[in-house]
């Protein structure tokens, strides 16, 4: 599609604008957007450290607390005392490891109870009254579990409080009391409220997408959101297998932490579309600047390009006239730069044009017929050697009477061969069919019953203009060098004129003894071992062909298709035209 040169011009101005302040925008994006990237991992890994610290100080308290309750003398000798047949004794026992271990949780306000197990099962707690409780709160499936670790954290269970279910996750201790001499172990579980862990969390938790945190055996011990898509899920566990600090994705980005005790590992999950937000909304009004200053380039520019094409508009125009024919045509150019003196030289080589083309169209109209006269003077000395050829052969042979017929036969074809002007270039196809016939009498003379005349045409045909002596050198060519020479004892020659679409079809088609087509085109090499073409047949085609080219040019073509030994078909295609 074309453009015109103002939308050039213009299309340019705002490509270049437009690429400018969309690289340099580009650029500075991608800058503030790395510098926003590194420090907001900077400032999540110093929340996450954060977090960190406060989870380890939990963990230090709870295993100082776990250290106090396992090295104090007076709580395993009471735990691991004879059973008294006296149940006071027994429950006195009891009650002084009650008062004991609930001095222990007093220290803390995050640990809600503690329970010890001996080997032979019987638990003691800082409640009175909960042992049955306590048997069957032992059986859950977070503890056994670890049964068989030394010293872990649990998952999140229920732990029944006072007036109620709360979320609590234990600290699980397996030991020897101290001072006994005893193979089995006990177990110390320090229930610690879940709300601890939510609140070290809770203003955290609204800066990352997702924050997880992990036990040492890989229990989840909290996730600040519960409807995380899976992708993303799927995403953080890869990053906590790896083990490294940091992993991205073209969505997210995954911190890791685990400074804390016991294994512990945090994972948080970051945002890229919130992260950007602010980022996002700078380079939106960044975009609303660039259209502005696209506007502001149209408003100064348009002026300035409008005037600067109005004379090359002229100039265009001037020169679609000149396209079209028009060689009367000038243009005046007042701008005073370059395309003023573009429209002095425009004018002058129009002049210069008109005078050349009326040169050469007379130089052409003297060279055409001159080509003409030229051409046809070859093809009539051709025709009249081959008649007279046989004139002398007849007289010879002592053949007065059909000399003459020969004779008047050939003063008859030169009566309507010798013309001038238009006639002397093309005639009706039925003059062509009257010279054939004549020619054909001189040729039935010299070589009486060896050859055949077939007409195939149309009579609808016979007003259609061809030009003058296209058909007699091939009928020529047809009865000299193909069915003479052949062995055939009559030869047929069949001359078709038809229309084939909007072409004008001749053919000239023999059974003689054919030739080879080379594949170099219609120059023929005649006869076998390598002699050499009959000068008189390759006169007739060039002939044809020269003027089917001067007359029509492209649009007219020559065809011949011979094999040897299986006769000769030349076919002119000529365009059909309105006229006759």
């Amino acid at each position: 599609m074309r453009m015109r040169i103002r939308t050039k011009i213009i299309a340019s101005t705002v490509l270049v604008v437009s690429i400018s302040l969309i690289l340099s925008g580009f650029f500075i994006y991608d800058y503030a957007k790395d510098i926003i990237r590194e420090q907001s991992i900077k400032d999540s890994r110093t929340k996450l450290a954060q977090i960190s610290f406060q989870l380890k100080k939990i963990q230090e308290q709870v295993v100082k607390t776990a250290e106090y309750i396992v090295s104090d003398e007076e709580i395993t000798a009471l735990i691991n005392a004879p059973a008294s047949e006296d149940i006071e004794v027994n429950y006195f026992r009891k009650q002084a490891v009650q008062e004991k271990l609930g001095r222990f949780v007093a220290l803390s306000n995050f640990i809600l109870n503690v329970v010890i197990v001996t080997p032979n099962e019987e638990t003691y707690s800082n409640y009175s009254g909960y042992e049955e409780y306590f048997s069957e709160y032992l059986k859950q499936d977070w503890f056994v579990k670890m049964k068989d670790t030394r010293a872990a954290y649990s998952e999140p269970h229920p732990f029944f409080f006072i007036s109620g279910n709360r979320q609590v996750f234990s600290y699980v201790l397996k030991y020897r009391p101290i001072g006994q001499d005893l193979d089995a172990e006990s177990y110390l579980v320090i229930d610690i409220a879940y709300s601890e862990l939510s609140n070290v969390f809770l203003q955290s938790a609204q800066d990352f997408e997702q924050i997880e945190l992990f036990t040492g055996s890989g229990a989840l011990l909290l996730a600040a959101n519960d409807k995380l898509p899976e992708s993303d899920r799927s995403f953080m566990a890869s990053a906590l297998h790896s083990g490294e600090p940091f992993a991205e994705n073209a969505r997210t980005i995954v911190l890791t932490d685990d400074a804390m005790s016991q294994g512990w590992k945090q994972a948080a999950l970051l945002s890229k579309s919130k992260l950007f937000m602010k980022i996002n909304r700078v380079f939106f009004f960044y975009i609303i600047i660039i259209i502005t200053a696209i506007i502001v380039t149209l408003v100064v520019m348009l002026p300035i390009i409008v005037n600067l094409m109005k004379p090359l508009i002229r100039l265009t125009n001037a020169m679609k006239r000149v396209a079209v024919g028009d060689l009367g045509t000038s243009v005046q150019i007042r701008s005073g730069d370059e395309l003023e003196i573009l429209g002095t030289g425009f004018n002058r080589m129009v002049r210069d044009l008109k005078n050349l083309m009326d040169t050469a169209v007379q130089n052409e109209t003297v060279k055409r017929q001159m080509q003409i006269d030229l051409l046809m003077a070859q093809i009539n000395p051709h025709f009249l050697y081959n008649s007279l050829n046989t004139v002398i052969y007849l007289s010879h042979a002592n053949r007065g009477a059909e000399a003459a017929e020969v004779t008047q036969a050939l003063i008859s074809i030169l009566q309507n061969t010798i013309k001038t002007g238009e006639g002397a270039v093309r005639a009706p196809l039925s003059e062509e069919k009257r010279i054939i016939d004549k020619y054909t009498v001189i040729q039935q003379t010299r070589y009486p019953g060896q050859f055949r005349l077939v007409w195939e045409m149309d009579e609808a045909l016979l007003d259609r203009s061809v030009p003058r002596l296209v058909l007699q050198p091939l009928v020529e060519n047809a009865i000299v060098h193909g069915i003479i020479p052949s062995d055939l004892e009559e030869g047929i020659i069949i001359v078709r004129a038809y229309r084939d679409g909007e072409q004008l079809v001749l053919e000239v088609e023999d059974d003689g003894q054919g030739m080879t087509v080379p594949e170099e085109g219609w120059k023929m090499q005649m006869g076998q071992g390598g002699q050499e073409p009959e000068r008189t047949r390759g006169i007739g085609l060039s002939n044809i062909q020269e003027r089917l080219q001067t007359h029509f040019g492209a649009s007219a073509r020559l065809e011949v298709f011979s094999e040897w030994g299986q006769g000769t078909l030349i076919r002119i295609k000529l365009p059909w035209t309105d006229q006759a």
